[in-house]
């Protein structure tokens, strides 16, 4: 059994008066990162279940319903779909450009570009065509110091000039509380914008499952600055909690798309909401 319902399992099996019941399932809700509008909804909703197992039940049942809605299949539907990989420092954006690379080619057949436009991270980029190398796709950056917003639109260039069907640029970490970096991937999406003639196919926000209620804040901070498409969960392998995840997607209201979960390439699929749920619970 779950931390989250042996923790529970315990409660009931305490003998408590039903105001501490309340706070004690509380409290075990928070410690999960479930957002507090989420908390209330679950508590009024178990108010008059019937012991632990009807409680497991319903709390199951809400959870997989409050998914539901953003558990959507990502669709390839243009000859080049481009697709802009953001989010902050250290969640684990260039793994995961990787693994979609590895699954879109492997899996789906298609012709691959990965581009490393995190060029102030200069290990982002050699790391990026190291995993290039690996999987067996194209690869495109101008080098560490390159202005982002230049490799991103001759990507775009060269990706029709070699009929690539997906091409994944990989931007540099932003702290969300920095306007001046938020400014500069804002830039990049307008240089991509550019030399596709139109906006990219999809902006995928990657958030990190560890990072508990302040993923609500970096997805709060990027929506205002782009037009997010959906997400990448990344680092959730089990020790993540990732009840921070249903705040997250109240406020960005797009669908969630891949689910990582390990360091290697395999270690992704598409999300769904009945595996989620059970997993944080």
């Amino acid at each position: 059994m779950s931390w989250f319902f042996s923790t529970i399992k315990n409660i009931f099996s305490g003998d408590k008066k039903e105001s501490e019941f309340k706070k004690d399932i509380e409290k075990v809700l928070y410690e999960a990162d479930i957002s507090s509008a989420l908390v209330q909804k679950l508590l009024s909703s178990i108010k008059k279940a019937d012991g632990f197992d009807q409680t497991r039940t319903i709390i199951e049942q809400k959870l997989l319903e409050y998914l539901l809605p953003f558990e959507s299949s990502f669709e390839i539907k243009n000859e080049l779909c481009v697709i802009l990989l953001v989010g902050v420092n250290g969640v684990g954006k260039t793994t995961a450009a990787a693994k979609l690379a590895n699954l879109l080619k492997n899996k789906h057949n298609k012709k691959v570009m990965l581009v490393g436009a995190d060029t102030f991270r200069a290990a982002g980029v050699d790391q990026l065509e190291h995993w290039s190398k690996k999987i067996g796709c194209e690869f495109f950056s101008k080098g560490s110091g390159a202005d982002p917003g230049a490799v991103a639109y001759e990507s775009v260039k060269k990706a029709k000039q070699n009929g690539v069907d997906v091409l994944i640029i990989d931007t540099g970490g932003r702290l969300h509380t920095q306007v001046g970096l938020m400014s500069e991937i804002t830039k990049t999406q307008k240089a991509v914008s550019k030399a596709f003639g139109k906006d990219p196919d999809q902006v995928l926000l990657v958030i990190d499952s560890t990072q508990g209620q302040n993923i609500k804040n970096q997805v709060e901070a990027f929506a205002q600055s782009l037009f997010i498409g959906g997400v990448v969960l990344t680092k959730f392998d089990g020790t993540a909690k990732g009840g921070a995840l249903f705040g997250a997607i109240e406020l960005v209201k797009k669908p969630i798309f891949y689910i990582c979960n390990g360091e290697k390439l395999e270690n992704i699929s598409e999300f769904k909401a009945s595996d989620f749920v059970h997993k944080i619970l």
